[in-house]
C-alpha cells in the first residue's frame, strides 16, 4: 500500500495518517515509542499498519516475542 495501490484489490484510492503517526495499542497497553502509519484503501477496506521509524525495529524485536512457523 506504500505504493499507492492496493494488494487486496488493486485499487489506487488509498488514505492515511502520513503527517500523523500514532503510538500502537497492543491487548490493553499502549506502546507510545512505535508510532505507527495507518493506511486503508477506501475501494475495498483493507487496511495496514506500519512503524514510522524503521530504526525501532530493534527495539520491536526486543520487547515481542518471534511468531513461529
Amino acid at each position: 500500500m506504500k505504493s499507492g495501490t492496493c494488494p487486496k484489490c488493486h485499487g489506487t484510492e488509498i488514505y492515511g495518517n502520513t503527517g500523523n503517526p500514532h503510538g500502537i495499542v497492543v491487548d490493553i497497553w499502549t506502546v507510545p515509542w512505535l508510532k505507527t502509519i495507518l493506511l486503508v484503501c477506501t475501494d475495498c477496506g483493507y487496511l495496514e499498519f506500519y512503524v514510522e521509524d524503521e530504526a525501532k525495529l530493534a527495539k520491536l524485536k526486543e520487547k515481542f516475542g518471534k511468531v513461529e512457523n
